[in-house]
């Protein structure tokens, strides 16, 4: 195609200017807005710019007769001086070669302005355009709300049941341009103008938001048209609503959120206004806004100091504005974390309550002789207890230096000081895939009264502000005590009572004792005896006992029951933090019948101290069914597989030992919460610290 020249129309450079495409421009008037005039050299700068970034820019024309504008992306070339070229994004439209349109000015992006750029000698061909730059252009601010281009982002409209395809062209947080395709035989005409819609943004079969809007402006050919669709979502709840809300904090410095823009990709730095476990509140500028309810940012970096930063995957759940009479106002918007690794999320829980309290410390670095001492003066390592471990306590200083020196994944620690030393201290240890036991609670009373309840409600804190993440694993928490022990009883026992559902909360008693290997192989009870690795139907049958008998979450936390799908991750975790963990089901059987189950459970020495996590767990489903010889056969087998002399047994119902004479040791509660319905559990809690740090009325004399 040959070049036409084409006589350019000066415009008035202060002219009403408002995109038909962009529903975020205001007009701009002489009574609003004087022009600004800008030298030849800084559009210049703005022209190798847009073709630094690959973006476009407008030219504009008008049709001779009717007066019909036409508008035509096209890509900038670099520029060195006043000779200027740019190519067009797509072919050019019919009547352009024949000179039916004529010449106007370019629009040049500049942030919240566009540069309206009046042209010299201008040239069209099939490829682009060219022409020779004036030495003044004219700044022109033309929108409230920045407009920010996009490329490769997919779009699916969905509305009544139609579902159209196309290509997300600009959006601002005011509203989308959509280029849209009509696939026969669907046609235009199915999307209503005054009739919600669904937009769904995609890259790479990905996708980052879906956002409900209202279509307010639709134009084009039968087949293609485009469209603007105006956002009609301010909030979006990501979790189900707490009572129990996690605390936010303002850090100073405030630290960054660091991002790459999912639809722009370019990189956003914006202050953390607030923040805690959970997520966060960013300060957004309204005239440069990107953020929409909805958006998954991928990849968030929270840079808390040069040398400190976390990374996480995030989703914008509101944005608001801080004052509705000031447009000028502040942006906030909230970003609830979606998931984080569980190293580093303990890093921000460490750091958010040192923030709040620098008596209390998740995970910090403890001087382990300190903390041996501790155990000892607080009476947690009572002399029983220390008679059953001295022998393996070499073996258990190993196993806290590993422990307690990185904060694996697997384990977490909470410490109460006074005075840099330890008064409170509580753990908790991975047990089974999504579990988290609670053990090794203990304070020291005489130096302070309320240590037990500090170290307990940080450790409440921390499991509501991980249990959300899918990297915390944290879908229940559990806890070993005995009922004879006041505090744990009081509070566990007490939490449970409060539920009064087993279902969210429940309390299981088994009978504990130690056995002494004796390798007696032969069985002492006639029939068909057979001790097999268990099965599917053997957890139906598990679970229909348990049910009868409890109802509660037992079998849910120990990973028991015929829904659960065997998971690595566990295994791969304790690998990591170098430690071991096995874990085993067998099922006993006679004539083919299940009447018990045993859990092997192998971990190091000194995880836990009652060695409840060394132990095997012995399920019975028929009391009269396992006579005693049967039950100690199968347990001699079954503690070949440790290598200590010594193996703890744990056995469930509690009444099973007492039917066939077999000597307990003591009996422990196991107690299972479940983490999505925490705020009884926070109820109960604060009504129960109340009534501890009441003042006590003094009697008179």
């Amino acid at each position: 195609m040959q070049s036409v020249d084409l006589k350019p129309t000066v415009p008035n450079p202060i002219e009403a200017h408002r995109r038909s495409d962009d529903a975020s421009e205001v007009p701009v008037t002489p009574a609003t807005q004087a022009a600004r005039k800008i030298s030849r050299e800084t559009l210049i700068n703005r022209l190798n710019y847009l073709h630094f970034q690959s973006a476009t820019l407008t030219v504009l024309l008008t049709h001779r007769q009717n007066g019909r504008s036409l508008r035509l992306l096209a890509t900038p070339q670099a520029c060195t001086d006043e000779r200027f070229t740019c190519l067009w994004t797509s072919p050019l439209p019919p009547g352009i070669d024949r000179g039916d349109f004529e010449m106007r000015h370019l629009e040049v992006p500049h942030g919240h302005h566009i540069l309206q750029v009046d042209l010299i000698e201008p040239q069209l061909t099939a490829d682009g355009l060219r022409c020779r730059l004036p030495e003044v252009c004219h700044q022109l601010t033309s929108r409230r709300i920045r407009r920010h281009f996009c490329t490769k982002i997919d779009v699916s409209v969905i509305q009544n049941g139609a579902v159209f395809s196309g290509t997300l062209e600009d959006f601002s947080a005011a509203a989308f341009r959509l280029e849209l395709q009509a696939k026969p035989p669907q046609t235009f005409q199915w999307l209503k103008m005054n009739e919600p819609l669904t937009v769904i943004f995609t890259q790479g079969g990905k996708t980052f938001l879906s956002i409900p809007g209202q279509m307010l402006r639709s134009h084009g050919r039968r087949d293609r048209h485009t469209v603007v669709i105006a956002p009609a979502l301010t909030q979006q709840r990501r979790f189900p609503p707490k009572q129990h809300r996690n605390r936010r904090l303002e850090l100073r410095p405030a630290p960054e959120a660091v991002f790459t823009h999912p639809l722009t990709k370019h990189l956003i730095r914006l202050d953390v206004t607030d923040l805690s476990g959970a997520g966060m509140a960013v300060a957004e500028a309204p005239r440069e806004a990107q953020l929409l309810p909805g958006m998954l940012l991928e990849s968030l970096e929270l840079r808390l100091a040069d040398s400190f930063s976390l990374s996480c995957q995030a989703q914008v759940v509101y944005c608001q504005s801080l004052d509705d009479s000031d447009e000028s106002a502040p942006l906030r918007c909230g970003l609830a974390i979606l998931d984080m690794n569980v190293s580093d999320h303990t890093r921000l829980l460490a750091l958010l309550h040192r923030a709040d309290d620098r008596s209390k410390g998740i995970c910090p670095k403890i001087d382990l002789d300190q903390l041996w001492e501790f155990f000892f003066s607080s009476g947690f390592i009572y002399p029983q207890k220390y008679q059953s471990l001295q022998e393996y306590r070499e073996e258990f200083k190993a196993t806290y230096a590993k422990l307690y020196d990185s904060a694996p994944e697997i384990a977490r620690h909470f410490i109460y000081q006074e005075n840099s030393r330890i008064v409170g201290h509580m753990a908790m240890l991975r047990q089974f895939s999504n579990s988290w036991l609670i053990h090794h609670h203990a304070a020291d009373r005489t130096y302070s009264k309320t240590a037990g309840l500090e170290t307990l409600q940080l450790a409440g804190e921390a499991v509501n502000e991980a249990q959300a993440l899918y990297s915390a694993h944290m879908d229940y928490v559990m806890c070993f005590y005995r009922p004879e022990n006041r505090f744990p009883q009081r509070v566990f026992g007490g939490v449970a009572n409060y539920y009064d559902n087993p279902s969210l909360c429940s309390v299981d008693t088994f009978d504990y004792f130690h056995y002494r290997k004796e390798y007696d192989l032969q069985w002492r009870d006639g029939g068909a005896w057979e001790l097999t690795p268990a099965k599917h139907e053997d957890l139906l049958d598990l679970e229909a006992f348990y049910r009868n008998r409890s109802g509660g979450l037992m079998l849910q936390g120990m990973d028991l029951t015929p829904q659960h799908q065997e998971d690595t991750s566990l295994q791969e975790s304790y690998q990591k933090s170098g430690f071991q963990r096995q874990q085993a089901l067998f099922a006993l059987q006679k004539d083919a019948r299940t009447v018990a189950l045993f859990m092997l459970l192998r971990t190091e020495v000194g995880l836990n101290l009652s060695n409840l996590t060394n132990a095997i767990t012995v399920l019975v489903l028929d009391n009269k069914a396992l006579p005693r010889e049967a039950f100690f056969t199968a347990v001699s087998m079954l503690a070949s597989k440790y290598p200590h002399e010594e193996v703890p047994v744990l056995t469930y119902p509690p009444d099973y030992a007492a039917s066939q004479s077999i000597e307990v040791e003591k009996q422990y509660n196991l107690w299972v919460l479940d983490c999505q319905h925490l705020d009884p559990y926070f109820e109960f809690c604060s009504n129960y610290f109340k009534r501890m740090n009441r003042p006590k009325k003094e009697t008179s004399s």
